[in-house]
């Protein structure tokens, strides 16, 4: 056989494998892609390779659950994250029994939690069971109410603080406020101190350590929202790519500002109770990591949870705010209630500021709240992954290692729980909402359930409830404004804007 038929031969071979590998990638596609039809689940057609993804960086995941849960008014569907499986439910019943009731066999999140990334897989939000159960239990003193009682004092202090900002940066100079980033900039000034004790006041223009890392969580770029999608929704490239919660920058700011902190007052022999990096110091000594290879660094860890902190307390406190001030500026009705509430407690206390228990008594500043939330809750959806298979109803057993989604908006916008449900509505919250059958999940449920629920509502009113004293609200735009398409969690496309009119 002389060398062109030789080379006729291997050109043969090389086709006949090509065409081989790609007639098993097709029936590979196909198997994965009828997972759900196989099972008689009704399902959101996919397309290759990308599933249901093809709206990442085109729109929000907050505007894909919202569309998908009139295509799909079912209690569960399913739909393919890149090429795997996953739940979609809609029924607060369900929910219940995945949080609550059934948590053992939903006790972990799906979204990437790999060890190349220790400040992003370690914090109470990513981290796997058992470590998580031994953080959620020694976390919890930071958020019991004395602590709280006196973290308001330090919040209605920067509230003040962001009161007077508005009024020198915004009115007197007759600029528009990007809602957005002066908010991020007081729970920025209450975190610094939350977290690591720092005295700090931004809004006041002074420079502040913190807001060196803050100030880059309130811009969504293309970069960080693709990121950030492929870490919440297809893990694998995340851990492929070695995609980071916070970037390398950001990491090193924090660690250096923690151990700097725990350095100085090492060497001054001083505590402050009251902050997160004493109580992280003490959870270091408690913790029993192992030292095998692989394992997670208690420094690590302890630094995780300061991280995780500082971005949920600033994000999600932030959006609320902004979206809140946007509803009632359309809703002249309901600020005109809100300040009579707050000016007849303001009189009762004859004090401009209200305490930690005044601000509990201001049931419709809450119900307000609760209503934002609601209709611009910062999570679309809750995610967990199924450990065993597990009997979701008579029809269906959800099969161990498949993600759950569990469709927030779906439920906050469903006319049997909520009537009218694109209304802006506060008095429904006048009532209580029955928590039980899972209607209201903004905080999620169940043992994951978030566990700086009362730190975040507590620093939303403490800032709302002074801002409302001094000013009127003003729309400054439309009702309707669009999401950031590269956000992960909800977030305004342009920050939203008001106008502040002194009363």
């Amino acid at each position: 056989m002389d060398s062109s038929e030789y080379a006729s031969l291997f050109k043969r071979c090389v086709t006949g494998i090509l065409i081989g590998s790609f007639i098993l990638l097709c029936l590979l596609i196909r198997k994965t892609y009828n997972y759900w039809k196989d099972r008689g689940i009704p399902y959101d057609k996919p397309i290759p390779i990308f599933g249901n993804l093809g709206f990442i960086m085109r729109k929000s995941i907050w505007d894909y659950c919202y569309e998908i849960r009139n295509r799909y008014p079912k209690d569960y569907f399913g739909i393919f994250l890149a090429w795997t499986p996953v739940l979609m439910v809609q029924s607060p019943e369900l929910a219940k029994k995945i949080l609550i009731k059934d948590f053992e066999y939903f006790p972990n999140r799906y979204l990437y939690s790999g060890y190349s990334d220790p400040l992003g897989s370690l914090n109470l939000f990513t981290v796997k069971n058992p470590l998580w159960k031994t953080l959620r239990y020694e976390l919890s003193p930071m958020f019991t109410s004395l602590r709280l009682k006196k973290i308001t004092e330090l919040m209605n202090i920067n509230a003040t603080e962001l009161v007077r900002k508005i009024k020198r940066d915004y009115i007197d100079k007759n600029n528009v406020a990007n809602l957005k980033e002066i908010f991020s900039m007081y729970t920025s000034d209450t975190v610094a101190y939350s977290v690591f004790g720092i005295r700090v006041s931004i809004l006041n223009d002074k420079p502040s350590p913190l807001w060196y890392i803050t100030r880059h969580m309130v811009q969504w770029t293309f970069w960080r929202g693709l990121e950030f999608s492929m870490i919440f929704l297809v893990p694998l490239i995340a851990s492929i790519l070695r995609f980071k919660f916070f970037s390398g920058a950001a990491t090193d700011y924090i660690k250096n500002i923690f151990w700097n902190v725990a350095k100085k007052r090492k060497e001054s022999k001083t505590k402050n109770e009251e902050d997160l990096v004493n109580l992280l110091l003490k959870l270091k000594d408690k913790l029993k990591v192992s030292d095998e290879p692989g394992s997670p660094l208690a420094d690590d860890v302890i630094l995780a949870q300061a991280a995780v902190f500082i971005l949920g307390s600033i994000e999600t406190s932030s959006t609320t705010i902004a979206y809140f001030l946007h509803e009632i500026a359309h809703h002249p009705e309901v600020q005109v209630k809100l300040f009579n509430e707050i000016n007849e407690a303001v009189k009762q206390k004859e004090n401009d500021v209200l305490d930690y228990n005044d601000l509990l008594e201001l049931k419709y500043l809450t119900a307000c709240i609760n209503e934002t939330l609601r209709m611009h809750a910062p999570v679309a959806y809750l995610e967990r992954l199924c450990a065993k298979n597990y009997k979701l109803d008579d029809n269906f057993t959800i099969e161990a290692g498949t993600p759950v989604f569990i469709n927030v908006l779906a439920i906050h916008y469903n006319e049997k729980y909520y009537p009218e449900p694109e209304m802006f509505q506060p008095e429904r919250f006048m009532s209580d909402i029955d928590n039980t059958n899972n209607v209201f999940l903004p905080f999620g449920e169940g043992p994951r359930f978030c566990i700086g629920k009362r730190y975040g509502m507590m620093q939303v009113k403490a800032s709302l409830a002074q801002l409302l004293v001094h000013y009127k609200i003003k729309p400054a735009l439309p009702y309707t404004v669009k999401t950031d398409p590269y956000a992960v969690i909800m977030a305004p496309k342009d920050g939203l804007s008001v106008k502040f009119v002194p009363r």
